[in-house]
């Protein structure tokens, strides 16, 4: 009878622990960017985030467009249509920050790609961009 008790609760055991196992592993990809990159991140003696490559409005960061901010109302989670290139990565830079984040790590090639997905939607949902910037992340 202690035979089976034992065989049960080792079963039970292990399979509490292949279950935890699934959910370790099933994770979500830009969970774990977004992990990696606040890892990355420290503050100063007052308590701001520290950046190693600064990025302020007045100076360019190359891709997007200098002393320029989007004047016009965002609907939800939906970038403003028929913005040019530079402004597109502005607005993200501006409103979704950490999407901007994640898109300034694309080589220029993905960027314009990602631009080009951009321009071709119809609705320009953030959800969307933000899984088009982690395809082209992933590879």
């Amino acid at each position: 009878m202690d035979l089976y008790i034992r065989l049960i609760i080792n079963s039970l055991c292990i399979t509490a622990l292949l279950v935890s196992l699934k959910a370790v592993a099933t994770d979500d990809a830009y969970l774990k960017m977004l992990e990696g990159e606040a890892e990355e991140a420290s503050l100063d003696k007052s308590g701001q985030l520290k950046d190693a490559e600064p990025i302020n409005k007045n100076s360019t960061d190359g891709i997007t467009k200098t002393n320029w901010t989007w004047e016009g109302d965002l609907e939800g989670d939906a970038l403003p249509p028929s913005l040019a290139q530079d402004e597109f990565a502005t607005v993200l830079k501006q409103h979704f920050y950490g999407s901007f984040v994640f898109y300034r790590k694309l080589s220029s090639i993905d960027q314009q790609t990602v631009y080009y997905h951009y321009t071709k939607s119809s609705s320009a949902d953030l959800d969307s961009i933000r899984q088009d910037i982690l395809d082209h992340l992933k590879r």
